[in-house]
């Protein structure tokens, strides 16, 4: 009798119906045999957050190293995917904190496998804590064989506990569910028996519970400090046979913590799957980083070329054309990343500093306590500049073309593409450094360039001419032909023009005076002007009576939008010198009198 209720009491702790009345009964645990549990501790680029998440992670991993010896560290700048898919063969314990892009979200329309639910790393080695690029749930399924009955930690991560992003919408218990049934898949599908998912706490509970516990990790989960008191279950869809537990702030919101696990997973099960081993233990940034190479195999490219005019928020298609002698070696796969940046930008860009909490009201001898806890920096939201999103190229005979999308707001950019391999890792320097970057003007839906010589010399008083090219860069013609429309009959409405006005520099009572008297006749454009197209213009003008140094401030008018830089178009200046004629006159001119400027040209030319 008293060997069949030790049984039932031993079945009991291992379903997590009872338990003791700690997590881990001692600060460490003796492994006899020759594998010990490998624990892996990633911390991924996640901005001004980074440095607290290495902090919690160093914490998390000297805890893990009281139970075993086989701890990896990978943190940001030095988080990519092949360091990171390299350690965690073999796992018995994931830790990550960083970006998480979980499904549903506002970015896409449906689930993503390549991209979402799994980790955000650096692009490249040695890059910063602010750019990332998401290797989701496909590649860990396909890529990561963790050890028999591992857990998996992710701590800070937006939509892993069904949770969404600061400054979203936190959506509904369904979407929530939904989030943390998908963010748990991949790793499943690579071998986890269970996924823990925090948005605030540290792991630093969990990794005592999982490493050195003898309660369920059930049990150890739903007894753990941050718990709220609102636990619920269901059937996981995504993972047959597991169950997924949720335990918001509130009954229906708040979604901080989560688990999907195998039903009566206890920490003996996974130190029995162990597979770590004893010795060379590694530490932050010990681990290789492997990278694909293009530049060693012969491989040349040309200046990159856009097949599309740049404008703002639109596919457009970016090609290269290369060479190489061995054809064998042309990879059958290949993406690419693109980023825009100010072609000069002032100096490294520093995301501005999360606001501070806000202080708590305090009444006549009460406190106030918000209902939701202070944003602390403790989950970070997305930041679409810093998302490194592969796509892939068409390779033909000797090109390579990419569908990019452009900046979303107007203006010059050096467009920089980075090449990834098929799996989206990103290739080495030299491969890099053979693609050139492109400076590139990104256009308005209502734009124009006006290319004119920057400086100008003219006699005062006398006629002269400033010749320029004139493009329209917008969406639209400018002006309309009627139909069956005559060369000699062309409705006015048909053109745009060029007109300027001249400007002085210096607050000299006769250069303001002369510039108001000069002239400048405006120039027709050719009717129906189309997107595209380059066309020549000369600007006739009488030149101001006083000699000294001016402005032509050129803008076009046409007859949809009226002047461009009322639309936001930069005006175009040109500085004119005006030097003394032959015969300068005594005295300024009269008004009035015959030697006065001639009066510029009405109607349309």
């Amino acid at each position: 009798m008293r060997r069949l209720f030790a049984g039932v009491v031993t079945a009991l702790l291992l379903v997590g119906l009872i338990a003791p009345s700690a997590a881990a009964a001692t600060p460490s645990v003796p492994y006899l045999s020759a594998t010990v549990p490998k624990v892996v501790v990633i911390v991924g680029p996640a901005g001004d957050a980074t440095s607290r998440y290495r902090s919690q992670a160093r914490e998390a991993a000297a805890i893990a190293r009281t139970y075993t010896p086989d701890v990896t560290e990978i943190y940001s700048p030095n988080a990519t995917w092949p360091a990171v898919r390299d350690a965690l063969q073999g796992a018995s314990l994931v830790i990550y904190m960083g970006h998480g892009n979980g499904w549903p979200s506002p970015y896409r329309n449906s689930l993503y496998p390549p991209l979402q639910n799994g980790f955000g790393l650096n692009p490249t080695a040695n890059g910063d804590d602010y750019t990332h690029q998401y290797f989701g749930e496909a590649r860990i399924r396909s890529q990561v064989h963790l050890a028999p009955d591992a857990v998996v930690l992710l701590n800070h991560l937006c939509y892993a506990s069904g949770n969404s992003e600061p400054g979203i919408a936190e959506g509904t218990i369904s979407m929530a569910r939904q989030r943390v049934d998908n963010f748990a898949a991949g790793f499943v599908s690579a071998g986890a028996a269970a996924v823990v998912a925090e948005a605030y706490d540290s792991p630093d509970y969990m990794v005592r519970a999982v490493l050195g516990g003898t309660r369920s990790i059930d049990s150890a989960w739903r007894h753990a400090p941050s718990g709220n008191g609102h636990v619920f279950a269901f059937q996981s869809r995504r993972s047959p046979g597991y169950v997924a537990e949720m335990d918001p702030q509130k009954t229906s919101s708040g979604f901080t913590r989560s688990i999907v696990l195998k039903a009566g997973l206890a920490p003996v099960d996974v130190r029995r799957g162990a597979s770590g081993r004893t010795t060379e233990p590694t530490g932050p940034g010990a681990v290789g980083q492997q990278t694909s190479r293009l530049a060693t195999t012969g491989l040349t490219i040309k200046t990159p070329r856009l097949r599309d005019r740049a404008s703002a928020a639109t596919r457009i298609r970016y090609r290269f054309t290369f060479a190489i002698k061995d054809r064998s070696k042309v990879p059958t796969a290949i993406e690419a990343s693109v980023r825009g940046d100010p072609p000069d930008p002032p100096g490294p860009g520093t995301p501005p500093d999360a606001a501070p909490p806000a202080a708590a009201s305090v009444g006549a001898g009460a406190q106030t306590t918000p209902a939701v806890p202070p944003d602390l920096g403790l989950v970070v939201p997305e930041r679409l500049g810093d998302v490194v999103s592969p796509v892939k190229g068409q390779i033909g005979k000797a090109t390579v073309t990419f569908g990019v999308s452009t900046p979303s707001t107007p203006g010059r950019y050096r467009l920089t593409v980075t090449l990834h391999d098929r799996d989206g890792v990103a290739y080495d320097p030299a491969t890099q450094a053979m693609l050139q970057s492109l400076i590139v003007r990104v256009t308005a839906p209502v734009d124009a360039q006006i290319v004119a010589p920057t400086t100008v010399q003219l006699v005062a008083g006398a006629d002269g001419q400033i010749d320029l090219w004139t493009a329209n860069l917008g969406a639209k013609p400018w002006g309309r032909l009627p139909y069956g429309y005559s060369a000699n009959q062309i409705d006015p409405g048909a053109w745009a023009t060029v007109v300027g006005r001249w400007l002085p520099l210096g607050a000299d009572d006769a250069l303001t005076q002369a510039a108001a008297d000069a002239t400048v006749a405006p120039a027709a454009l050719p009717p129906a002007l189309p997107p595209g197209k380059v066309v020549p213009a000369s600007l006739s003008v009488v030149a101001p009576w006083a000699p000294g140094d001016y402005l032509v401030v050129l803008d076009i008018e046409t007859p949809e939008d009226g002047s461009l830089i009322a639309a936001g178009v930069d005006p175009t200046i040109v500085r004119v010198k005006v030097v003394p004629a032959e015969l300068v006159p005594a005295t300024p001119p009269i008004p009035g009198a015959a030697s006065s400027p001639a009066t510029p040209p009405t109607g349309a030319p």
